[in-house]
């Protein structure tokens, strides 16, 4: 199995890419879940917004609990910059 090297360590290639193509896709399709996934990943308290929880579990992006696994924490914070909507 392949390892990438990302900001804060390593994940399986297949992870990332998997992954990546799930965010790509959701950020076109629901933007707002996109948003609501990059603040959950930089703040563990965040509160989703509507049912952003549910179109993000349905994608294996968050955990029945709302919470994010660290691998998914791990590649969404590298692939996101900046501090805002922008």
């Amino acid at each position: 199995m392949t390892i990438t090297t990302l900001k804060h360590g390593e994940e399986s290639t297949p992870l990332v890419a998997v992954t990546m193509l799930a965010l790509h896709h959701l950020l076109e399709q629901e933007p707002v879940a996109f948003y609501d996934l990059v603040m959950k990943c930089r703040d563990r308290d965040y509160a989703f917004f509507g049912n952003a929880r549910e179109k993000l579990q349905e994608r294996a992006l968050v955990q029945p609990d709302g919470t994010v696994h660290s691998s998914i924490r791990n590649i969404v914070l590298t692939a996101v910059t900046g501090n805002d909507a922008e």
